[in-house]
């Protein structure tokens, strides 16, 4: 559902600090709205070495799970919310050092997907309610999963060389290619499969927007508005007419980040207010602008990765709510969101800082 960690660098234009709110082709100033009801709490995680988390998912309000990295990107790290505590989960044996991302269809029904160690490391695992196993993938290098309204996953990947972006879907005990191959410097990075035949996938395209979606027989390149093509780096899809993504415009003084909605007939573009004043040239990830996720009521939450702000979107205006103890020691990190089911709660989960790891919660 989320936008995984990418081992392979984008070039960027020049940042420049752009607040506002972008309508269309409308520029207008940015407007704050009240505080949702609720609020941020932090649960700090110990006895872990160098841990990162890169995707956290959560079928129910009490049941979610968080993966990553410990151990200096070593080996893998899999956490399980129960019964109120956070708790580490066994990989099995050969799996990939970091998992980059996590998606549920249930409690007994969760995948995971993980890069680096090598071509023979395994690099997507399934959770049956007992055990985690260990399941060989067609790529290298996953990106993201998604689990579809019938409890199929779906991936997207590519080679470690960039070459053979696809999507797949997992039938009869294997990854099934769908038919979307990218070739001439695309990649895919972003998946939301809400049924069989409501998919939608993101990425950067090699020419047009990085956004794809599939009603079941074939895929179609989307055209959001805008003077310059949309990388896709994250997709929340709540129903046919309920679609939110979080893109980065490649234009020239690289405005920052938009949220972009799909109403079922027409994308509406928002500027994101967060500063983007930075130099940056190259983004060594495709987690460094964080992610968006559900508030369960109409709105979307963001975390930048650049501010100690959660960021709330009302589908009007924005609220900034200061992140629970300002984030894990210098620039705060949040790499994933993940609504709590149907719920208004959200985690947030990102890298730690040394020996310390924390996990956000709203509700």
């Amino acid at each position: 559902m989320r936008t995984a960690l990418a081992r392979r660098t984008a070039p960027l234009a020049l940042a420049a600090a752009v607040a506002g709110t972008l309508t269309g082709a409308g520029l207008t100033g940015t407007a704050l709205a009240d505080a949702p009801s609720g609020a941020w709490t932090a649960t700090e995680i110990t006895g872990l070495t160098a841990p990162a988390l890169y995707g956290v998912t959560a079928p129910g309000r009490e049941r979610a799970w968080a993966v990553g990295t410990q151990s200096s990107a070593s080996a893998p790290l899999i956490l399980s919310y129960r019964h109120g505590a956070w708790t580490p989960q066994a990989a099995p044996a050969g799996t990939a050092p970091v998992l980059v991302d996590v998606a549920s269809g249930g409690p007994s029904n969760v995948w995971a997907v993980g890069q680096g160690g090598g071509d023979a490391t395994a690099k997507s695992l399934h959770w049956n309610g007992r055990a985690w196993k260990a399941v060989a993938y067609p790529r290298t290098q996953p990106m993201a999963v998604s689990v579809d309204s019938r409890g199929k996953a779906w991936s997207v990947g590519s080679n470690t060389d960039g070459s053979g972006a696809g999507v797949f879907r997992r039938t009869g005990g294997t990854w099934t290619d769908k038919g979307l191959a990218l070739t001439g410097g695309g990649m895919l990075d972003a998946l939301a499969a809400r049924t069989p035949k409501d998919v939608w996938a993101g990425g950067l395209g090699s020419s047009g927007d990085g956004l794809w979606h599939y009603d079941g027989t074939a895929w179609t390149q989307m055209d959001i508005p805008g003077d310059w093509p949309h990388w896709v780096l994250q997709i929340v899809a709540l129903s046919p007419k309920d679609v939110w993504f979080y893109t980065l415009p490649q234009d020239p003084l690289f405005s920052g980040p938009d949220l972009v909605h799909w109403d079922g007939t027409a994308f509406t573009v928002t500027k994101t207010p967060s500063p983007y004043g930075q130099v940056r040239t190259f983004a060594q990830d495709v987690g460094f602008l964080g992610d968006i996720a559900s508030d369960g009521r109409g709105g979307v939450w963001l975390q930048d990765s650049r501010t100690a702000y959660y960021r709330h979107f009302d589908g009007t205006a924005w609220t900034d709510v200061p992140r629970p103890g300002g984030g894990t020691g210098g620039a705060p990190q949040v790499y994933d969101l993940a609504q709590a089911g149907r719920t208004a709660s959200v985690w947030g989960v990102g890298p730690g800082a040394g020996d310390r790891l924390l996990i956000d919660r709203f509700r």
